[in-house]
C-alpha cells in the first residue's frame, strides 16, 4: 500500500497554521503521516503544532545554516522529504497555504497510476490574506506552454529551463526520487526539482487547482518576516526569472543537472543550445 506524507515548513507561523492544518486533516484521502520542518520558530508553533495534532505529526528542527533565504527554504523541504522516510508520495505544503479536500487523493491517485512520473505539479488559486480569490491562479500567472506533457522530451526540457512551472507548495514528488539530491545554493527547490524530473523525463503538469495560494504584503515566507519584496509572489517571479538572469547557474546545470539527462534531454543542457534556453 502506497505511503503517503503531508510536509510542511514552518516559521512564526502562528498567524496561519491553525487554517493549514485543519485543511490538511479534513483531505478526503488522509495523508499516512504529516511532517513539519520549523525553521527556529520563537512564537510557540512548534508547540501549537504538537498540542493541535499530538502524536499524529513528526515535528523536524531545521537543519539549514545559510542565512540566504532561498537556500534555507531549499534546504528545509530537502530535509522535510528525508524525515519522510518510509513514505512513498510526500505533498509539499506551505505553511499558509489551504489544500483543497481532495488534494491528496487527487495527487497521490496521479503518482500511483503514473509509475514513471516523479513529479506532479498541479495550480492552485490565488487568494488574499483574508482568504478572498484574487481572480488568478499560479498558472496564469506563470502561464505555460499548451499540451506541455504532449511535447517532446527535448521540448519539455526546453520549456522548464526557460521558465518556472512548478510551485512547491502545490507540488507532490516520490520521496525516493528527490531525497538525495542535492540542491545547489541559491535554488528553490521546487525550481531545481522541476529541472532534475524534467531532466529525467519524470515530470508532469496537472491543470487542477488543489491549494489556495495566500499571497500578502509583510507576509511570513517560510523563514523571515518580509516586506513585499519578499512576500511569496515576488518568491514566485524571483524562482521564475532567476535561471536567466543569473549566468552563474549554469556552472550548476552543467555539474549537477546533466548527469540527470537522458539521451533525449542531454542535448538541451549543453552547449548552444543551454545558452539559447537561458536567454
Amino acid at each position: 500500500m502506497t505511503r503517503v506524507v503531508a510536509l510542511v515548513v514552518t516559521h512564526n507561523s502562528m498567524r496561519w497554521i491553525d487554517e493549514t492544518l485543519a485543511s490538511i486533516t479534513a483531505q478526503d484521502r488522509m495523508p499516512d503521516s504529516i511532517v513539519v520542518v520549523d525553521d527556529a520558530s520563537t512564537d510557540g508553533t512548534r508547540e501549537w503544532v504538537r498540542e493541535l495534532l499530538g502524536e499524529r505529526v513528526t515535528i523536524v528542527p531545521s537543519t539549514a545554516a545559510s542565512e540566504d533565504r532561498t537556500t534555507r527554504i531549499a534546504h528545509n523541504f530537502r530535509q522535510g522529504v528525508q524525515a519522510c522516510e518510509p513514505g512513498d508520495i510526500v505533498v509539499l505544503g506551505d505553511h499558509d497555504d489551504i489544500w483543497h479536500p481532495d488534494r491528496v487523493s487527487h495527487q497521490a491517485s496521479l503518482l500511483e497510476e503514473l509509475p514513471d512520473v516523479a513529479m506532479v505539479a498541479s495550480d492552485g488559486r490565488l487568494v488574499d490574506e483574508a482568504g478572498n480569490p484574487q481572480g488568478g491562479t499560479l498558472r496564469t500567472t506563470f502561464p505555460v506552454r499548451a499540451g506541455f506533457n504532449e511535447l517532446s522530451e527535448a521540448e519539455r526540457m526546453s520549456v522548464v529551463l526557460r521558465r518556472s512551472v512548478a510551485t512547491g507548495g502545490a507540488s507532490a514528488v516520490r520521496r525516493t526520487a528527490f531525497a538525495d539530491v542535492y540542491i545547489p545554493d541559491g535554488w528553490l527547490h521546487d525550481r531545481w526539482w522541476s529541472l532534475v524530473a524534467a531532466a529525467r523525463e519524470q515530470l508532469l503538469l496537472d491543470d487542477a487547482l488543489v491549494i489556495d495560494y495566500r499571497v500578502s504584503a509583510g507576509q511570513e515566507v517560510g523563514l523571515d518576516t518580509g516586506l513585499q519584496e519578499h512576500a511569496k509572489l515576488a518568491r514566485l517571479i524571483a524562482g521564475a526569472s532567476g535561471v536567466r538572469t543569473s549566468m552563474s547557474k549554469m556552472d550548476d546545470i552543467r555539474q549537477r543537472l546533466v548527469p540527470f539527462a537522458t539521451e533525449a534531454t542531454k542535448p538541451e543542457l549543453t552547449g548552444t543550445r543551454l545558452l539559447r534556453n537561458l536567454m
